[in-house]
């Protein structure tokens, strides 16, 4: 086959300076040069959604079962019907912002739009592995939106919890307890076997997930992790089937046709059932309410870092995700704030006969010093300002003698 030659006209001498000349030959050379590039970026979308559905969406190991369909989904309802007739090179920054700004105005939440975006921009990330890519990645740049939660996050009280634990099968309630006291995820616990159960060390080892009929590892590296179960090893030592059990799943419910074992099923119900029954039902309210739950009240006892160890988060603004408002445990810092301050601004320096009221009270409270537990012991030396049993404020002091 000839070579064609082709004529590049780039001006005029009337036109062109020498300079100018030489700059309109170098980028049409560099067009020239890059024809490669043209062909990639002028590459039917839908053809390479194909491609990229094929090749990385369903090949083998590539992503967990959960995130395959949610990308085969974004695919099918959001992707292709918007993209799939344009040629990659004309899917740019300003039409995906667009496209989400649409989604917006259908009501569509701030972290699906976020998660279409991401999608998108692990697509042309993708694409440029895969050579049918060079120029910036337009996803990176494009705005989702102001983020407003759409879905409620409540904290349930004390006495709402126990309530609601009480009024479900012994079963479900073992569920809901890993995920309340331990922080786990749902497909966690019942992707938990008895082999994961570390009776000696009273922890239970989070090594695999199951989610609706799909056995898995962890969601990430940081949720593989060992967790604490407290005085949840006695419940489970009653369910324990024996010697020989390692391969037998702990958590399965029954049901009048059998046992169950999805998550939507229990929690459709069971669960929220419940929930309605009490009256503490609200929309988005399932077994992810429990770890919510669970992370904040590993926060506040333990601290954020232990709380992300035993989540398995490996982020802290994922943690403070998850934590929800504690009005409680404020009102309680606020009056401890209080008590700071204003009682020691108002609490006389001395009585009658010059002597300090916070000496009294501590000389009182040394002689019931076998009867005060080390806790009550050890609460009053953080409290205390300057440090030590007999130097305690009169206002923390007095607390302690009423509970005694």
């Amino acid at each position: 086959m000839d070579r064609a030659k082709e004529r590049v006209y780039l001006g005029t001498c009337a036109e062109l300076t020498k300079r100018q000349a030489q700059t309109e030959s170098a980028r049409a050379m560099s067009i020239l040069n890059d024809r490669k590039h043209v062909i990639q970026a002028q590459i039917p979308f839908g053809e390479y959604l194909d491609e990229y559905t094929k090749n990385f969406v369903l090949k083998r190991d590539n992503l967990a079962v959960p995130t395959q369909g949610r990308y085969l989904s974004f695919i099918k309802n959001h992707v292709r019907p918007a993209f799939g007739g344009m040629m990659m090179a004309e899917v740019t920054t300003r039409v995906i912002d667009n496209w989400l700004a649409e989604k917006a105005n259908a009501k569509m939440a701030w972290a699906s739009r976020a998660s279409l975006r991401n999608f998108m921009c692990g697509l042309f990330t993708q694409a440029s592995k895969w050579g049918y890519w060079r120029e910036k990645n337009p996803a990176i740049d494009v705005y989702v939106g102001k983020q407003r939660a759409v879905r409620e996050k409540r904290k349930l009280t004390d006495e709402q919890t126990r309530q609601l634990l009480d009024a479900l099968p012994e079963d479900v309630r073992l569920i809901c307890m890993m995920a309340l006291f331990c922080t786990l995820r749902i497909s966690e616990v019942l992707g938990l076997q008895w082999k994961h159960i570390d009776w000696e060390r009273g922890v239970v080892m989070v090594r695999q997930r199951f989610y609706r009929g799909d056995l898995d590892e962890p969601k990430t590296r940081k949720a593989k992790r060992d967790v604490p179960i407290g005085q949840l090893t006695e419940h489970l030592r009653r369910i324990w089937p024996g010697p020989g059990s390692e391969g037998v799943f702990v958590f399965s419910v029954k049901t009048s046709k059998g046992t169950c074992r999805d998550d939507r099923d229990i929690n459709h119900y069971f669960l929220r059932k419940q929930a309605k029954a009490l009256g503490i039902y609200w929309t988005g309210f399932g077994f992810h309410a429990f770890r919510r739950e669970a992370i904040t009240a590993m926060s506040a006892l333990a601290g954020v870092g232990q709380a992300m160890n035993a989540a398995g988060h490996s982020k802290s603004d994922m943690n403070q995700e998850y934590t929800l408002v504690d009005l409680s445990a404020q009102e309680r810092a606020v009056r401890t704030f209080q008590d700071r301050i204003l009682d020691r601004a108002t609490q006389p320096a001395a009585d009658q006969n010059g002597a300090s009221n916070g000496p009294e009270w501590a000389k009182f409270l040394n002689e019931l010093q076998p009867e005060v537990p080390d806790e009550i012991r050890n609460l009053l030396k953080e409290l205390s300002l300057n440090g030590g049993l007999e130097k305690t404020r009169t206002s923390d002091l007095f607390r302690v003698k009423e509970a005694l």
